[in-house]
């Protein structure tokens, strides 16, 4: 076996390839470990093979397939990819090797690099690309499954346009593909006429096909695409067919600079129909939506998120696009802020326990979101509805509860201050103390609007602490003995079921060992060499923690609590 930085021996390596093929010679000598030396490793092999003597590219090949599993395809066909464009073999056999490697590699994305191999093949003899025009119009499928890459490696618009207007359907939709990545320079207008006119079709896969090259070329040249071509559009997304709402995501999210605003409208309208089972076009919509936030346009996000959970009845949730939410939260807090608005205020149920689900947290010392003034609606019922939203459904989250009543208190109608200002104590400061207690207090240090009826707020609260003190001590409010080991024991139970039911089924279970840490202050890690000796490594432990507050309310009003949030959780918005 050939180790790093150690010469190729031909003779060794000739007489493996006649033996074990192609594949398995890769495989066998573990090519990972030959970053030095790989370019000789290739450059041998592709000797061997020109030579008129050499053993055929595909000796034993089915064999050696059914070898390689998952990761290790893959590594074999890196080396391969570099091989295939120094080859002077016959096209026929290579295109039925690249084919058979091509199947077996799947659908994943990777395979691409294979036909993108055999493309720059193409590229070393005009007549090599020829002939694969000539057999894909006779219909040979091995020939259409690389006339796409072909035509986009040889730069070869003349025979992409030829191709677009064939008769053949997989044929078309190949030049479509290759003509929409080209650089088409002075043929661009000539090119789009033609995808234009392929857009009218009846079949959906042409005309959906030729409309996304059409966009992907002005994208290129980062103009917007002519107005026949929007016209087109919109007559296809009439149809909200899963491919078409698939098609107006992938617009939005890499084609973006080639859409007009009403385009970008309309495919924001198309794809709030999206299936909330199409996993696959959720995701390029979130991709999408990551990329319309970071363009400033994070008010459309805001609504095409919200309508898509409440449209799907919560089957969609804001967990399946974290990529968009990353990027409103990066965006600044007062876009998020505005999200939460916009949300509480318009969003249904399932939208708003989203929302909850993403912002309250445990041991933050700041909410997560600021409200611009912009955001808060004009109408002080309003305002006040969206108070208690916030706190019926930020409730567990005090920080987060309290940073909308603030807001309003700052900038919202003077009429309602005391009725906010009583929502703040009844619902959180008599629940809370803590870090609500301390954020209230910098908010008055830091000169925050109606600071004074939140410092008389903070004095109804220490005169109520007062009042409490030596409560704990009265016997009839504690429970009994038996009565605390009954719950010990309830919450034993339900922590090992837990625990079992979490793991059941897990992939960790088989890829991890179960270990337990006792009390201990450091970690024993052993670390096998490569020489068979073991040594140890010890981790120091560190301390963390991480603290929360229960309300006082539900412990002393558990009943009356819960009324009150169910009532703000579900109010209805007075209609106007």
């Amino acid at each position: 076996m050939a180790t790093e930085g150690e010469p190729v021996d031909e003779t060794e390596l000739a007489t493996q390839l006649s033996t074990r093929g192609l594949v398995r010679t890769i495989a066998d000598r573990e090519f990972r470990r030959l970053d030095d030396n790989r370019s000789a490793l290739v450059e041998a092999l592709a000797a061997i093979l020109n030579a008129t003597d050499a053993p055929p590219i595909d000796l034993h090949v089915e064999d050696a397939l059914a070898e390689l599993e998952g990761r290790r395809f893959f590594l074999v066909q890196h080396v391969l990819c570099d091989l295939i464009p120094l080859l002077n073999v016959d096209q026929e056999v290579l295109l039925a090797f690249i084919t058979r490697l091509l199947d077996s590699g799947g659908n994943d994305l990777d395979t691409g690099a294979l036909s993108t191999a055999f493309g720059e093949w193409t590229k070393k003899d005009a007549t090599r690309s020829s002939k694969v025009y000539e057999s894909a119009r006779t219909g040979d499928n091995r020939a259409l499954r690389q006339l796409s890459t072909v035509l986009l490696m040889n730069a070869d618009v003349e025979e992409g346009l030829i191709f677009a207007q064939a008769h053949d359907r997989e044929a078309k939709l190949a030049a479509f593909s290759a003509l929409g990545a080209m650089e088409l320079e002075e043929r661009y207008h000539e090119v789009l006429d033609t995808l234009t006119q392929e857009a009218s079709s009846d079949d959906e896969d042409t005309a959906l096909r030729s409309l996304e090259a059409g966009y992907r070329a002005a994208a290129k040249r980062k103009v917007c695409a002519p107005a026949s071509v929007d016209e087109q559009l919109e007559r296809v997304l009439q149809t909200q067919s899963p491919s078409t709402i698939h098609l107006a995501a992938d617009l939005l999210w890499r084609y973006r600079e080639g859409l007009t605003e009403n385009v970008i409208d309309l495919c924001l309208y198309t794809v709030a129909d999206v299936d909330p089972n199409d996993i696959l076009t959720i995701s390029h919509i979130d991709h999408a939506s990551y990329q319309l936030v970071r363009d400033g346009r994070a008010e459309q996000v805001i609504r095409l998120l919200g309508g898509l959970i409440d449209r799907s009845k919560g089957k969609i949730t804001l967990g399946a696009f974290q990529s968009a939410y990353h990027a409103l939260t990066h965006a600044g807090a007062e876009v998020l802020g505005s999200a939460v608005v916009h949300w509480l205020l318009n969003g249904g149920v399932h939208t708003r326990i989203c929302v909850a689900n993403e912002v309250c947290s445990v041991g933050s010392e700041d909410p997560p979101f600021s409200i611009p003034t912009s955001s808060l609606p004009p109408a002080p019922s309003d305002q006040l509805f969206l108070c208690r939203k916030a706190v019926g459904w930020f409730f567990i989250d005090p920080l987060a509860a309290v940073a909308i009543p603030l807001a309003v208190l700052r900038d919202g109608s003077p009429d309602i201050a005391s009725d906010v200002l009583n929502l703040i104590y009844d619902s959180l400061l008599l629940s809370y103390g803590g870090k609500l207690k301390s954020y209230l207090e910098r908010y008055v240090e830091d000169g925050g609007a109606n600071g004074s009826g939140i410092t008389e707020l903070l004095e109804r609260k220490a005169a109520f602490e007062d009042a409490l003190e030596g409560v704990e001590r009265l016997v009839e409010l504690h429970p009994s003995e038996m009565q605390r080991e009954v719950e010990r024991a309830h919450w034993n139970e339900r922590m090992e079921r837990g625990m079992e039911q979490e793991s059941r089924g897990s992939i960790f279970e088989d890829i991890f060992t179960k270990q337990y840490i006792l009390y201990g202050r450091s970690s024993l890690t052993p670390i096998h060499t490569g020489e068979g000796d073991t040594n140890l490594t010890e981790i120091e432990m560190k301390s963390f923690s991480v603290s929360s507050e229960l309300p006082l309310r539900n412990i002393v009003d558990p009943v009356g609590l819960d009324q009150m949030l169910v009532h703000f959780k579900l109010e209805p918005r007075e209609q106007r």
